[in-house]
């Protein structure tokens, strides 16, 4: 074990993400403030009674022998008199028991610096240990209090302080006083840090302050470029104040910077493009990453694929991603969209053959498919063909209508032609 030093509790920064505001307000120093804080700064240094420095030296000893039971046990056997050599006994056991039993450790260091006896760095020390100690140990309240305290003792406006309140208040779902927090925490900085942004990033997105969010993410990417998560959270973000144009922006400077490695990030940048009536680009992003196995082939993607294709006017893609999807779900509706888009490239055989498919998986409307066989017949000069798929349509009675003027049609169409139908 190394020297006896202060703790510090780790905590996580939730990239999850709430608000309303206030009272969290950086403490602003009166004269009478500073002049206070120097004069115990520079007060006389104070020594423990002569007995109680000779237990505190061999608790040392044990403690440096890495005995801390030993050392315990001796600070706990002492018998201090007054207010300060209880406290400086209290700030050790504190101090060692933060190695072996938090508890101890804040109920100690909580007795030690509550008489505000100890010099001005053991008081420092021990205020910011406990405020550690107790964040640790999820005694949020108890630990903002603390950090208040450990400020206002020594004056200053510590950006690591202020960013421990606000996730205290996070962790406790007081979002409304996270965001001051943080503020303070990004004022007194001296350099931009990343987690001061993203917990104020969160409390924001949790508290459905969108617009905020969106500003607060748009500092992020200026101040931290290379953060490519940053210019995935600003696309995202855009789209929850519906600026599309924005959001397609920003996935496109992350796309172009290699930024982008997940199959979230590229079925986001695709809904982008497709957002902002770009077809042709989407479908072809997803349908590279698709193929190439970052985006996973199934029901959603390939029906994706092939209507932005479709949207597009690439109708030949179309009918080749509508074939994929038809033959993973056995869907009666993605061979009729099949038959559809082959349909408009002229492939007439191959749009009946989709059409027969739809047809024998129990197609919804079923009088409007044979229509459309009618027309591929129709269209390659087939006339008996074509009538007979006429005969079919007039069973369904929803296009009963429609087919009264297809007869008449491809009867005079026969008739010229001389073919008895």
């Amino acid at each position: 074990m190394n020297k006896l030093t202060l703790l510090t509790s780790s905590f996580m920064l939730a990239a999850s993400f709430s608000l309303f505001s206030l009272p969290i307000a950086a403490q602003e120093l009166t004269a009478a403030d500073r002049e206070r804080i120097e004069a115990r700064k520079n007060a006389k240094t104070t020594l423990p009674g002569e007995r109680i420095g000779r237990v505190i030296t061999k608790a040392l000893e044990f403690y440096n022998d890495e005995k801390l039971d030993e050392a315990i046990a001796v600070l706990l056997d002492a018998r201090p008199s007054g207010d300060f050599d209880t406290a400086f006994l209290n700030r050790f056991l504190g101090n060692i028991y933060a190695f072996k039993d938090v508890n101890q450790a804040i109920k100690h260091l909580d007795m030690a610096v509550k008489p505000d006896v100890l010099g001005f760095g053991d008081q420092s020390a021990a205020l910011k240990l406990l405020a550690d100690l107790q964040i640790q140990e999820g005694q949020f309240r108890a630990a903002i209090e603390s950090y208040r305290r450990w400020m206002r003792f020594t004056g200053e406006n510590d950006p690591d302080a202020y960013l421990r309140i606000a996730n205290a208040h996070y962790q406790m779902g007081e979002f409304d006083k996270v965001v001051p927090a943080a503020d303070n925490a990004i004022r007194f900085s001296k350099e931009p840090n990343k987690n001061h942004y993203m917990i104020k990033m969160g409390a924001l997105y949790e508290s459905r302050r969108y617009p905020q969010t969106v500003a607060v993410v748009e500092t992020m990417v200026q101040l931290f470029p290379e953060e490519k998560t940053y210019w995935v959270y600003l696309g995202n973000f855009y789209t929850l104040v519906e600026d599309y144009s924005k959001s397609l922006s920003a996935f496109q400077i992350a796309y172009s910077q290699g930024f982008l490695d997940k199959e979230s990030d590229f079925r986001a940048l695709g809904q982008m493009y497709a957002n902002n009536n770009i077809p042709y680009k989407a479908a072809s992003i997803y349908e590279k990453y698709m193929k190439s196995g970052v985006i996973k082939k199934d029901r959603t993607m390939l029906a994706a694929i092939a209507s932005n294709y479709q949207a597009a006017r690439e109708f030949a893609k179309a009918a080749e991603y509508y074939g994929e999807l038809a033959k993973l779900t056995n869907e009666a509706d993605a061979y009729r969209r099949q038959g559809m888009a082959l349909m408009s490239i002229q492939r007439y055989p191959a749009a009946i053959t989709a059409f027969e498919a739809a047809l024998s998986r129990d197609a919804d409307r079923p009088g409007s498919i044979h229509l459309s066989i009618l027309e591929a017949y129709f269209y390659q000069g087939k006339l008996k063909e074509a009538y007979a798929a006429l005969q079919n349509a007039k069973r369904d009675p929803s296009t009963s209508r429609q087919t009264r003027s297809w007869e008449s049609y491809i009867k005079d169409r026969a008739k010229t032609k001389g073919i008895s139908l």
